[in-house]
């Protein structure tokens, strides 16, 4: 027998992928920290571990923490020995080895990582020869059954992985879906394929066919979004974020409003760009204002509403409190100059300059600037006028700044033998000039200064160690150059905002930078001896609001309202915040104050402790009243009061109807809440939202707009007031699950499956999804909520909703549904741009190519329909006709080579409401069918339910159409 080659020999010397070292310090650093474990059994399994001894280990350590006990040398050591492994597992002095040579968790993760990539590789190779041995000896198995067999080894891999999420049976999230609604309202014929549930659209495709995939593409938010530049305002360090900036880095956090009626945070799952839409501005009675697009819906008393939908007088929910402060803090005597400077400051001159009358306000600035630096402080009086301030460089600081200057160019001069002519040639300057350095009379700057230094050959930091401008009378001093890294220096006062900064300041340091803010432009006072006001006024309108926003932070409602005064010989505007509602009062006493005023904050204070709660305008919607009278109904108020064991006040009159109706205060609703022990007037009465009063909406041109989309909740605060932003796919999902036995596998990539399932429910049992989504359920929709769940309950439907997933891991999920359950009927992917290839190298178009070949793959293997969602390019908003075509399709190759149907959804009424024909229509229009026409049919859109619904022609409009170019 010949001797083997030597590839063959080192192939035999192999030694699969592994690391001892990261194995050991990941069982140390459970010892260490047994609080660890959570995050390591979430990415390894025992069979993970390549040395049996550690497999040994961790299993154990699986076994205590199942048991509830802590994980150390000693538990280990009786838990293997228990079970007669000790010897086996390296005995006790391993055990100590091990903790020895570890002594941090930190880092745990990351090993843990590297163990399961080393294990992979493992598995890898073991599938790999399980294949090739089935190759060589395929036991009577044909060519395709063997290719299935391996497919399915090499998916296990995947499946073997433990991971968050997977699909989920519809019965646990039908009893979560009705859990969340019932705590809210406390607190065939010639068709082949799979119906979509529309008669026209299964005339023209005879129902979904078996591996095709299908396409349904529309714009995101259909025309919802606000304009660029409006912020928003990060959670955690409290910087305000401009909604373009956002979404440029598709990442960041923001407030939504929950069906507690509480504000939460949340990330947003999609950002877009929407191009240039018109937008309207609208103005509210406490002086907010957002510019939104008149699609974009705002939260009335009777749910969300368009825009379009709201005239002046509507109310709309805002947030009354952001209680959002950073961590980064600024020494107090920089906060305290910003105050005053921003407010009192004079910025355009040669030195920044403070003007007030204050003697206390004058001291404490004087005091502050000393704080800051080599500074002086010049006072100047002119006549009658307000005392002022002036701050320059320190004149004896300049003075010993350039007399040690001086003396290092004398000193160099005379090492390197240089006369005064010789410096001054090698310069090409006057001997003059060389002489008033040498003593000490100015120094060079610019250029000068760096010639200089070559020639002395010393670096400028040498001869100026405190930077040229420290030398210098003419130079900007350190105070104005602070002021230009805030971007305040050279600023009118009409031009003045926040620094930035200031937004991420903690509470007590913003609190600090308001009273001193105050206590130049603000003021208290008693009015009409019986109402206390707060104000504070200012000519820069983005400074009032601004200061408007930080006080909101507090929990202070104030009033931005304009006013003209006089200013030399001309008027202008001038802006004032105004507060008046007794609670922000005293929020703002307790919490902020004014410096040099506390006589009048006192004033104000004993008034309104003699005051009882109430307000004018802090109440609820309309809409509650109904509630209340609801909630009444034919019982008299007197039986209302007995079942709570109370004497109903004679005569009593809650003015709840009529003409003498009034709205409820939080504290009347509360009154009533108790009375009837609702919770959902409970959570109206102490929800996180203020109902203000729109005022004015004005058309302001075309403009860029942005939108983004937040799961579950779907709203975000923007500009301190809240906005809004599948639905024609899920409706041919709900069709497939009422109308067919075979499983339905929904993978939804942005909506949890509880939201998901809520909307079905409101589709299918014809509920108003504002009341499904707020719990506010009337005593019919309970009776459609039980009919739609009894539709719903036995049905095959699951829902998978893990963000992020790839083709190769919805095909193992997929399998493992097929493999349980049978043969699938339908996948619905929502949507295919949140689909990702993981560890993928392509560009994002790339990327989509992979992905929209890997769901066709999936349809011919699992011989269904799979129906995948897909955004269209914005540049169709350009166009004057906004009916999509094929090239709009977001990264359109190579879905439009593998689709097998292609259908866009377009309401008209998005773009032109003025049309009152095509209220209510959508149109889907088929752009590609493989096998048979392409053309238009309408359908009936219904908002409220989310539902479309089969066209039923009106006045003389056909049902359907031929669509051409």
């Amino acid at each position: 027998m010949s001797e083997p080659a030597l590839s063959d020999k080192i192939t035999t010397l192999k030694v699969p992928p592994h690391s001892i070292e990261a194995e050991q310090a990941v069982l140390a650093a459970l010892m260490l920290d047994n609080s660890r474990w959570d995050a390591v059994s979430e990415v390894l399994l025992p069979g993970d571990f390549y040395r049996k001894e550690h497999r040994l280990i961790y299993e154990a350590m699986q076994q205590q923490t199942a048991d509830a006990r802590p994980i150390d040398v000693i538990t280990l050591s009786e838990t293997l020995r228990s079970a007669s492994l000790l010897t086996e597992a390296g005995g006790v002095d391993y055990l100590g080895e091990l903790l020895g040579s570890n002594q941090s968790a930190a880092n745990i993760v990351a090993y843990a990582g590297i163990i399961k990539e080393r294990a992979v590789l493992r598995h890898l190779i073991s599938v790999g020869h399980g294949i090739a041995d089935s190759g060589y000896n395929p036991d009577g198995r044909d060519s395709i059954a063997l290719l299935d067999a391996a497919e399915q080894a090499v998916f296990r891999i995947a499946d073997d992985r433990p991971r968050d999420g997977g699909p989920q049976a519809l019965k646990p999230i039908l009893k979560s879906a009705v859990e969340r609604i019932e705590k809210l309202f406390e607190a065939k014929g010639n068709i082949t394929g799979v119906s979509t549930g529309f008669r026209d659209l299964d005339e023209m495709t005879s129902g979904l066919q078996q591996s095709d995939l299908v396409i349904v593409a529309g714009r995101p938010s259909m025309g919802k979004c606000i304009v660029a530049g409006s912020r928003l305002v990060d959670p955690q360090s409290g910087a305000r974020i401009a909604i373009d900036d956002m979404v440029q880095q598709k990442r960041g956090r923001l407030h939504t409003l929950g069906a507690d009626w509480k504000l939460h945070t949340t990330s947003p799952s999609v950002f877009v760009d929407d191009g240039i839409k018109p937008v309207f501005r609208v103005t509210t009675a406490l002086g907010r204002e957002i510019e939104t697009t008149s699609t974009h819906p705002f939260l009335t008393g009777d749910g969300w509403k368009p825009l379009a939908e709201l005239s002046a007088g509507v109310r709309v929910g805002v947030p009354r409190e952001l209680p959002v402060f950073g961590d980064s803090d600024m020494p107090e005597h920089e906060i305290k100059l910003l105050a005053y400077l921003i407010a009192d400051g004079g910025l355009t001159n040669a030195c920044p300059a403070f003007t007030n009358t204050n003697p206390r306000l004058l001291d404490e600035f004087t005091a502050c600037v000393k704080a800051f630096g080599d500074l002086d402080v010049s006072r100047v009086v002119s006549g009658d006028r307000a005392p002022t301030l002036r701050v320059s460089s320190n004149r004896s600081t300049v003075a010993r700044y350039r007399a040690e200057f001086a003396a290092m160019v004398r000193r160099r001069m005379a090492e390197l033998a240089l006369t005064v002519r010789a410096l001054a040639a090698t310069l090409q300057v006057v001997p003059a000039t060389v002489s008033y350095w040498r003593q000490g009379v100015n120094v060079p700057q610019g250029a000068s200064l760096q010639a200089l230094s070559a020639a002395l050959a010393l670096d400028v930091e040498q001869l100026l160690p405190a930077g040229n401008t420290s030398a210098s009378h003419n130079a900007q001093n350190t105070l104005t150059r602070w002021l230009d890294q805030h971007h305040l220096w050279g600023k009118l006062a009409i031009e003045k905002q926040i620094p930035a900064a200031v937004f991420r300041l903690s509470r007590p340091a913003l609190a600090l930078f308001l009273n001193r803010l105050f206590a130049c432009d603000g003021s208290a006072y008693v009015q009409n001896e019986d109402q206390g006001v707060l104000s504070y006024a200012s000519s820069s309108r983005e400074l009032a609001r601004d200061v408007q926003h930080l006080l909101l932070r507090f929990g202070v409602l104030a009033r931005l309202k304009t006013r003209r005064i006089k200013y030399q010989d001309d008027y202008r505007d001038a802006w004032e915040l105004v507060v008046s509602h007794q609670d922000s009062i005293a929020r703002f006493i307790s919490d902020i104050s004014i410096f040099g005023k506390e006589d009048r904050i006192e004033s104000v204070a004993a008034l309104l402790a003699t005051r009882r709660e109430h307000s004018n305008t802090d109440s609820l919607p309309d809409s509650a009243c109904d509630h209340v009278l609801a909630l009444k109904g034919t019982t008299s108020w007197n039986e209302i009061f007995a079942r709570k064991g109370l004497t109903c006040p004679e005569g009593f009159n809650p003015h709840l109807q009529g003409n003498s109706r009034r709205l409820l205060s939080r504290q009347r609703a509360r009154f009533f809440a108790n009375l009837f022990d609702d919770q959902h007037l409970q959570a109206l009465a102490n929800s996180d939202l203020y109902w203000d009063t729109v005022v004015s909406i004005e058309f302001t041109g075309y403009k860029q707009v942005y939108d983004l989309t937040v799961p579950d909740t779907h709203n975000f605060i923007a500009e301190d007031i809240l906005v809004h932003n599948t639905t024609f796919a899920m409706n041919m999902v709900e069709t497939a699950v009422l109308h067919n036995d075979k499983p339905v596998l929904v993978f939804s990539l942005e909506m949890p499956a509880d939201s998901l399932v809520i909307r079905m429910l409101s589709s299918i049992g014809r509920i108003d999804q504002t009341r499904m989504r707020n719990g506010k359920l009337e005593d019919e929709d309970w009776d459609k909520l039980s009919m739609a769940m009894a539709k719903l309950r036995n049905r095959p439907l699951f829902i998978d909703d893990t963000s992020g997933l790839s083709p190769s891991e919805m095909r193992s999920r997929a399998r493992r549904i097929a493999r349980e359950h049978g043969q699938l009927g339908l996948i619905m992917v929502d949507y295919l741009q949140l689909m990702q290839i993981k560890g993928s190298n392509e560009n994002r178009t790339g990327e989509i190519s992979e992905i929209s070949r890997s769901l066709k793959l999936m349809a011919r293997e699992f011989n269904c329909p799979v129906v995948a969602l897909s955004q269209l390019n914005r540049s169709l908003e350009q166009r004057p006709n906004k009916r999509p075509v094929m090239s709009d399709l977001r990264e359109s190759g190579a879905i439009e080579q593998d689709a097998d149907i292609i259908m866009f959804v377009y309401r008209d009424e998005v773009y032109n409401q003025d049309k009152p024909e095509v209220k209510g229509v959508a149109e889907i229009i088929i752009g590609k069918q493989r096998n048979g026409p392409i053309g238009m049919v309408n359908l009936s859109f219904i908002g409220k339910h989310t539902r479309f619904e089969n066209f039923m022609p009106m006045n003389g409009m056909a049902p359907k159409g031929e669509w051409g170019e």
